[in-house]
């Protein structure tokens, strides 16, 4: 049954990428863990060459143009998001719902979806189709937030940060596969093959880095009087960076 909740998200996600196509891979692109990678070529990693990939919540098409020479489509609900991936030479992308995607059974070797699964809903009916439209024993690679991996001068940061936008810490609509992931992913059919946590720093060299990073935060009922608040929070962290943990689970479906 859809919730009042339910409704909030959707309708603020669906401003929120009008307004601001493309805002979290202007942030993740530019995040560097230690082995030098951003978070794109990190999701990607595990995808073999010349495997038909689909990217579920493609975005702005990050993922693509890591590889852009390799039969992987991508899919969004977005219309402002394509437009920027195709404004960026990204032109295998299609309009659709991760809900009901518009695909035949087993069409792809292995999925990916970076940054979404936190936010798709209803999240149970998008795995079941993710599945359906994976080979038997293809894989599913996601990235969502890690929240671990922060060094304690980014604990404060960020605590100081959602506090002054009247926060207690930043939420998501499918809180529950930041928690139990394993069984969720279980309950459709995939079973965890690898769940790594990793660090990726984000050099904040402008005010207008600081205020890009706040913007890029999914942060529905806070207003834009709320929002400047925490960009003026921000803007004391500029010639430093800081850290955006991040989780990579690879699945196998069974």
């Amino acid at each position: 049954m859809r919730t009042d909740a339910d409704t909030v998200w959707s309708d603020y996600l669906k401003s929120f990428h009008h307004e601001h196509p493309g805002i979290t891979e202007d942030v993740l692109a530019r995040a560097v863990s230690r082995h030098g990678l951003n978070p794109y070529q990190w999701i990607t990693a595990p995808i073999p060459h010349g495997s038909r990939t689909l990217d579920v919540a493609c975005g702005s098409g990050p993922c693509l143009r890591v590889r852009p020479h390799e039969p992987w489509i991508g899919l969004d609900s977005s219309v402002d998001e394509l437009d920027r991936a195709r404004a960026h030479g990204t032109s295998n992308v299609v309009l659709g719902n991760a809900t009901s995607l518009p695909f035949d059974d087993a069409t792809f070797d292995d999925v990916i979806c970076s940054m979404a699964v936190m936010i798709i809903q209803p999240l149970a009916e998008a795995l079941k189709e993710i599945r359906r439209v994976l080979r038997p024993g293809g894989m599913f690679v996601v990235t969502m937030p890690g929240r671990r991996k922060l060094r304690p001068r980014d604990v404060a940061r960020y605590g100081r940060l959602v506090t002054r936008m009247g926060r207690c810490r930043l939420t998501y609509p499918n809180e529950e596969i930041m928690m139990r992931a394993r069984s969720v992913f279980a309950s459709t059919g995939f079973h965890v093959i690898d769940d790594v946590r990793l660090p990726f720093l984000f050099p904040i060299e402008s005010r207008a880095d600081s205020a890009l990073l706040v913007r890029s935060l999914y942060l529905p009922t806070v207003d834009e009087p709320t929002l400047i608040r925490g960009e003026r929070v921000a803007m004391r962290w500029v010639k430093s960076d800081i850290v955006i943990p991040l989780r990579r689970i690879t699945l196998q479906s069974n």
